[in-house]
Formats: structure tokens, C-alpha cells, sequence
């Protein structure tokens, strides 16, 4: 791969990105003082604090200021923010054999782990090794299946010689810095166990690290005394209390009682924060994201399995306005395609009823395929999501489908979604861009190869030959040709095959606290939580 291919995806990735970041930019106070304990409101737990099993964005707002990684995105609003740039690599790496062959130098003098350890090209190896062992489950799996030997720990594909970190991939891709780039691979101790359920509070190079977890209750995380480099890290602990409800961390803010609310506010309560603080001035932000919130179908059993003309009718049947409604204010629009507005590749094809339901349409699309007529839907049990459940449950039964809605705490959720075999029928699910290429809807969510028995993202479940040969062939394409076609197995996918049904894309609203200073927004990340400072 020549330097100008692989420099010229990551300007495309830049410009899609400030299409987003640059209508609000966040107007970040420089002034506030240097110190002192931040705390954040999480209402519930994230998943893991492990960075090889981490995969839900308030745990990667966290990676953010903990991780270090070859390359990383600045702490700046807008489009500079969401451009790549070396951090523990000296620069770009040289790239050879065709595009194929990935050599990056590292030289991270300027921080250690915080427990003492340096840091050389063997942690990022270590990383890779750590993602590929088969025991951890890693959902990692899917970004670096490319890469020779991947299948197995150690990955032959990554070798360390001296400074040098040597990356051979099977095939040039023109999106692999931007992958290399995501929590996954940050460095981590050569000796880190292999815990397939998460090492609670790992050492790590960043400007913070996890000190403490308590699981559902709380995490510390404090500046790591080695660290050295150009990275904020203004306070010096952010203290996370994990389990208050919605109402009770904006009332919490509003007293000054916590400083963040992570896990946002109450669905009703947005109108009054934007009213009470306008919008994008001092304490309540909005900004637009590269999400796409949707329901996928199980297609490997029961009612939605090999049951096409079925997942139509209910892409018919739901009400799409009337479930956006329940996130309150500002909450985003609707939608009926997987990728999302402003993704490269994308065009509105029209493919389902975004203002009113087609309950005409949908009931002859359902007839004669509703068997005993019994979906489980799994749902979060907090904020908006029980009662969009109930609006699900409404529509469905106007196709003859009896909804059970079992609702869970958002990371018991999305554990027993990724987990192969798990006994639900529908899952009301969001993704957040990992980074701006369509590969990460497209491939990540609904190729089939990538299934494995946990940690999964394709809760679809969907795994269909012909499909999933398309979705590698568009990977391998770059510039135009590629987002051409991913734009066309957009729309393939919701014709022919079905496994979802979107419904809404998404705005991030944002409250802190009034002694909150130094906002800055990640286009990747959201809040940048290095940055915060208090006033």
C-alpha cells in the first residue's frame, strides 16, 4: 500500500467525521484548576474495565484516558479531534509488500504503566496475543481477522524486533490504522493474565488508570504517576458511582453532588436542561453521532428464522416516531437503514415507513408466517427502553405477535445478546461508530464468520454465504469503489435478507455540573474525560 492510499483513507475519515463535530462545536473553557476528585454518575455498570473485552462507549470513555495506543485521536473539538496522529509510534508507519506489511517504531519514554513497568513494542504485541487467545472471547476478533496468523495465540503476523512492531496483514486494507487505533490494541503488561472474564483494574500507560472496581458499585481512576506526556489530565481521580437512577443523577448535578452524568438524564428531563442552560454553552452539550439504534432479528431460531417476508412485516409494523419520541428531547431521527446519515457510502433508499406505520402492508407481509405467534424481546431496564417495549409489544400484536419482554441492567443485556444460544427473539440494540468507515456497521455487525460462543456483536445472529463474501469483498476496496458498495449492501440487506430493523439515528446529550470546566468532546469517544477540569 503506498503512503498516499492509506493517508488519503484517513482524511476521509476525517472530513466524515467533522460533517458531525464541526455544526456544534463545543466552546472549551481553558480555565480551571488542576486537581482534585471529578465524580461521574453511571446509572449502569459497564461491562468490563479490561481493554481486550471493554466494547460499550461509557466503558471506552473511560479507555480514553487510561489507554495508550501506536496512534490515537487528539484531545480537541471538531475536526482536528478526529484526526489520527502517532502517540506511542514515533510518526506513520512504513508500509510494504503491497500495502500489506505494517512496520511501526515505537517509543514511548515519555510514560510507564502505572506500576512501575516501561513500555516497548513487545505490549502492543502483547495485546494482539492477549485479543487472539480463543479463551478470552474477545470481540476484538472481528477488527484484526486480517492479519496473518490471527487465529490463533500468538499471532504470527506480529512480531517485535528491538523498537520495531512488524504487522503483515493477508490482504492491503485501507482502514487498518483506524482500527489499530481502538482501545483493543492499547498497550498491556507482557504478563497480564488471560481472564476471560476481565481483570478488574489492569495496569495501563495513559494519563489515568483504574485503581478499583467494585462491580455495579463504583471504579476509581486515577492519574498515573508516570506518565509524562502532552495528554491533559487535569484531575487528579474521577471517582465513578455506578447504580443511581436516571432521576436521581440529574437531581445530583443540579446540587453539584456529581459533576458528570454518564449515563445521561431522565428521557423528559432534556427539554429542561436545554431550556435552563441553552444548548452547547456551559453545561448541557448535544452532539450528533455516527449511530444507528435498531432491532435485530435472531435469525438462528424460532419465529425469525428463515422467515424473511416476517422481519418485513415488522419494519413495517413499528411505529419508528413514537419510540424516538420516548428519549426525550433533542434524542435524534428516525431511520430504516443500517448505516448511518453521513457515513460514507450511504443514500436514502426509502425502504420502510419512517412517519406511520403500514399496518396494511405489514399484515400481508406476516400472513401465514407468525407461528405460535411468541417473541421474547430483550431490553434494557432503564430510561426510554421499557417503554419503547411497550410500544413494540403494541405494534407487534397488530401482526399477531405475542411480545415477553425480559429487561435487564444494559451490560447484563448486551452479555447475554453476545452470547451464542441465548433464547431471545428480538434485541433492542444502538451502535456508536468505532471509527468513520462502514466496514464497522456492515462487517462487524452482520458478518457471520466473525460469530463465536460470547462476546458477539452480530445479534442477529445472521450468517448468510453469499452475504458475507460480499461484505469481505468490500472491504478490500478503497476511495470511491468502496463506498459504493457498501452502500449497496446497505440496501441489499434490508431487501433481500432483513435482519434488522433500524430505527432511529442519535444525538449524545450531555449534562455536567456548573463547577465543570474544559469540556471537549471526542467525535470517537464523547466525553473526554483527561480534559475535564474543575473550576
Amino acid at each position: 500500500m503506498s503512503r498516499k492510499l492509506w493517508l488519503s483513507t484517513v482524511t476521509v475519515a476525517i472530513a466524515l467525521l467533522a460533517v458531525f463535530a464541526g455544526s456544534a462545536v463545543a466552546k472549551t473553557g481553558k480555565t480551571g484548576a488542576v486537581g482534585g476528585t471529578l465524580n461521574v454518575d453511571l446509572s449502569t455498570d459497564v461491562d468490563y474495565t479490561d481493554p481486550a473485552l471493554d466494547y460499550l462507549s461509557t466503558g471506552w470513555e473511560i479507555e480514553y484516558a487510561t489507554c495508550l495506543k501506536l496512534f490515537n485521536y487528539p484531545d480537541a473539538n471538531g475536526a482536528k479531534g478526529s484526526q489520527l496522529i502517532p502517540e506511542a509510534a514515533t510518526g506513520f508507519p512504513k508500509v510494504s509488500n503491497s500495502g500489506k506489511t505494517y512496520d511501526f517504531t515505537v517509543n514511548a519514554g515519555f510514560t510507564k504503566f502505572s506500576n512501575g513497568q516501561s513500555v516497548t513494542a513487545a505490549n502492543f504485541k502483547a495485546a494482539f496475543d492477549r485479543n487472539a487467545d480463543p479463551k478470552m472471547q474477545s470481540p476484538a476478533v472481528a477488527f484484526f481477522s486480517d492479519v496473518v496468523g490471527s487465529n490463533k495465540s500468538p499471532v504470527s503476523g506480529v512480531q517485535v524486533k528491538g523498537s520495531h512492531l512488524i504487522i503483515t496483514l493477508t490482504h492491503a486494507a485501507p482502514d487498518f490504522l483506524a482500527r489499530v487505533a481502538m482501545p483493543f490494541f492499547c498497550a498491556v503488561p507482557t504478563n497480564l493474565a488471560h481472564d476471560p472474564n476481565g481483570v478488574l483494574a489492569p495496569a495501563s500507560a495513559g494519563p489515568y488508570y483504574i485503581s478499583d472496581r467494585v462491580p455495579n458499585k463504583s471504579i476509581t481512576v486515577k492519574k498515573n504517576p508516570y506518565y509524562k506526556g502532552k495528554r491533559p489530565h487535569n484531575a487528579a481521580q474521577i471517582n465513578y458511582t455506578v447504580g443511581n437512577s436516571l432521576d436521581a443523577t440529574y437531581l445530583r448535578v443540579l446540587q453539584g453532588s456529581t459533576d458528570y452524568a454518564s449515563g445521561g438524564i431522565p428521557p423528559a428531563s432534556y427539554a429542561e436542561a436545554a431550556e435552563k442552560f441553552g444548548i452547547n454553552k456551559t453545561q448541557f452539550w448535544v452532539q450528533p453521532l455516527l449511530s444507528t439504534s435498531y432491532l435485530a432479528f435472531n435469525t438462528s431460531r424460532g419465529i425469525f428464522k428463515n422467515t424473511i417476508a416476517l422481519r418485513g412485516a415488522v419494519n413495517q409494523v413499528i411505529d419508528r416516531g413514537a419510540m424516538l419520541s420516548q428519549s426525550g428531547y433533542l434524542a435524534g431521527k428516525r431511520s430504516d437503514q443500517i448505516l448511518p446519515p453521513g457515513m460514507a457510502g450511504f443514500r436514502d433508499a426509502d425502504l420502510f415507513p419512517l412517519k406511520q406505520p403500514n399496518i396494511a402492508a405489514a399484515k400481508k407481509l406476516a400472513d401465514g408466517h407468525t407461528g405460535d405467534g411468541n417473541v421474547v424481546l430483550y431490553e434494557s431496564n432503564r430510561g426510554a427502553s421499557p417503554l419503547r417495549a411497550q410500544i413494540i409489544q403494541y405494534n407487534l400484536a397488530q401482526i399477531g405477535l405475542k411480545v415477553d419482554t425480559k429487561l435487564f441492567a444494559r451490560a447484563v443485556q448486551l452479555t447475554k445478546e453476545g452470547t451464542r444460544g441465548e433464547p431471545f427473539d428480538i434485541a433492542d440494540e444502538q451502535w456508536g461508530a468505532d471509527y468513520a468507515d462502514p466496514y464497522d456497521f456492515i462487517n462487524v455487525l452482520l458478518d457471520g464468520k466473525n460469530i463465536q460462543d460470547q462476546n458477539n456483536t452480530n445479534f442477529a445472529y445472521f450468517n448468510d454465504p453469499k452475504f458475507n463474501q460480499q461484505m469481505t469483498q468490500a472491504s478490500l476496496l478503497s476511495g470511491t469503489a468502496r463506498y459504493k458498495a457498501y452502500g449497496n449492501l446497505d440496501v441489499a440487506l434490508m431487501q433481500q435478507a432483513v435482519p434488522w430493523a433500524p430505527r432511529s439515528n442519535a444525538n449524545n446529550r450531555m449534562l455536567v455540573s456548573k463547577r465543570t470546566g474544559c469540556f471537549s468532546y471526542s467525535a470517537i469517544y464523547t466525553v473526554d474525560l483527561a480534559a475535564l477540569c474543575l473550576k
